[in-house]
C-alpha cells in the first residue's frame, strides 16, 4: 500500500492523485445546493489534503459559517497557519466558505493527523 493510500486511510478518504503531489480528500456529508441544484461535487464539499517532496504541506476545507470558528481555533492551536476562508459560489444554501491551511514543519502523517484531529474537534466529521 501507498503511502499516499495510507494518508487517505486516516481521513476515511480517497486517494485524487499520488504523483507528482499526494492529494488525499474526504468528501463533508452537508445538504448543499448551488443555483437551487443539490451538489455531492468534491468542488463543493472537501476536505482535502496535499503533501509534496520539499516538506510542503496544504489543507482545504468547506465549512458552514458556523464551523469556521471551531475549526480556525482547532487548527492553529495545534500550530497549523490558516491562511484564507473564503467563499467559492454564488446562491448556494447553506452558505458555503472555504478554508485553507499551510505547515511545513510536520511530516505527512503528523499533519494529517493533526488537520483531521482538528475538523472532528470542530464537528466537521
Amino acid at each position: 500500500m501507498s503511502t499516499c493510500q495510507k494518508l487517505a486511510d486516516m481521513i476515511g478518504g480517497v486517494v485524487v492523485q499520488a504523483t507528482p503531489v499526494c492529494v488525499i480528500m474526504r468528501l463533508r456529508d452537508i445538504d448543499a445546493t448551488i443555483l437551487g441544484r443539490r451538489t455531492r461535487s468534491p468542488l463543493a464539499l472537501p476536505f482535502m489534503l496535499s503533501f509534496e517532496d520539499n516538506g510542503l504541506n496544504l489543507g482545504e476545507s468547506v465549512v458552514r459559517q458556523k464551523e469556521i470558528n471551531p475549526l480556525m481555533s482547532a487548527l492553529r492551536k495545534r500550530g497549523i497557519t490558516v491562511t484564507a476562508v473564503h467563499n467559492h459560489w454564488l446562491f448556494d444554501k447553506p452558505r458555503l466558505m472555504y478554508m485553507h491551511w499551510e505547515n511545513v514543519t510536520l511530516d505527512p502523517v503528523e499533519f494529517t493527523r493533526v488537520s483531521f484531529e482538528a475538523a472532528k474537534e470542530a464537528s466537521l466529521f
